[in-house]
């Protein structure tokens, strides 16, 4: 019988090295959440006649976006060794194989600003501007939608009608 299971594959943060063996040391860096204010607005939007509100999460934020977004080769990068259960059976003749990770791992202390700059982008891409002053937070002028986001979590208001057209939007981003 076959089972279904979610899981989740993160950087061991705690444990991360430089190429000289000491801890790594990342500039403070992080994601701008939005404002509680936006959260509230999208619920007095959701409540004004014809209107609603949903909330839905981005799956696989963190396998979406590129660390240092283009996937060029950096003296930065990040090297990983990945745990024997995860290696291919071609690498099982060699010994403490390293790779340089391409993915904005949840865990990394860089992953949420690269998703960030993944997201922004994506949800330029089709049709929504951001609302000037308010980080995080779209306006989708056709469709008269407003979007909030927190990482990967969404918040969407505006007219009920519109509101599948703006998901359909942002899932096909």
């Amino acid at each position: 019988e076959l089972q279904k299971h979610k899981g989740r594959v993160v950087i061991q943060g705690d444990n991360m090295k430089d190429e000289s063996g000491l801890a790594a040391v990342f500039a403070d860096a992080a994601s701008s959440a939005s404002h509680l204010a936006a959260s509230k607005l999208c619920d007095a939007t959701a409540l004004l006649p014809g209107c609603g509100g949903e909330q839905s999460d981005a799956p696989g934020a963190y396998t979406q976006a590129l660390l240092y977004g283009d996937g060029r080769i950096d003296p930065v990068d990040t090297w990983i060794m990945l745990p024997k259960w995860r290696q291919p059976e071609s690498w099982a003749k060699y010994k403490d194989i390293v790779c340089i990770l391409r993915l904005a791992l949840y865990g990394h202390p860089l992953a949420g600003v690269f998703w960030a700059r993944h997201c922004r982008t994506c949800i330029g891409s089709v049709g929504f501007r951001p609302i000037r002053g308010w980080q995080c937070v779209w306006k989708h002028d056709e469709l008269d939608l407003i979007l909030s986001a927190y990482v990967d979590d969404f918040k969407m208001a505006g007219p009920s009608d519109n509101m599948n057209k703006g998901w359909d939007l942002i899932r096909l981003s």
